[in-house]
């Protein structure tokens, strides 16, 4: 990637990191469809924890001046990150029943569940960390970011 950049040119990645995507009250209807997603989408090519990694990848690139920002909510009442799960299961259905991941029977009653829970104001749904690592090409010789990208740093 860093190749593509000149000398003092900035590069930032945005990644997922599923570590702390979770329900309060836990229970195994979340958790279920949960592993469900996160093994079909690995399974897929993507790599729903790829944040975890990002921060160490362009430091072993050879970046320089690497910062990193994570962001995290809580939706809470009926706020439009509550039924995320129900769209990703959606779109990776076939994945996850071709995969042996749940049988279509539990599959829709997990759904089901999870759609009340979303539906449900009184839980608390914590979604998955966004990574946000920014770093500069080395070979700029000036002092700070090259003038032409200005303030990098993310806050």
């Amino acid at each position: 990637m860093l190749r593509l950049l000149r000398p003092g040119g900035i590069i930032a990645i945005q990644e997922p990191d599923a570590s702390c995507w979770n329900v309060a009250a836990a229970n195994a209807s979340w958790s279920e469809p949960e592993v469900a997603i996160l093994v079909a989408f690995r399974a897929g090519g993507g790599d729903f924890d790829a944040g975890c990694r990002t921060f160490g990848m362009l430091r072993a690139a050879g970046a320089q001046q690497i910062s990193q920002r994570n962001a995290v909510m809580s939706a809470t009442e009926q706020h439009p990150y509550k039924p995320l799960p129900l769209q990703f299961a959606g779109s990776l259905r076939k994945r996850i029943l071709d995969g042996g991941l749940l049988s279509a029977e539990r599959l829709e009653t997990c759904l089901a569940d999870v759609a009340a829970v979303a539906d449900d104001p009184a839980s608390v749904m914590t979604t998955f960390i966004v990574t946000q690592v920014a770093g500069q090409k080395a070979g700029w010789r000036g002092r700070g970011p090259h003038k032409s990208h200005g303030r990098f740093a993310l806050h």
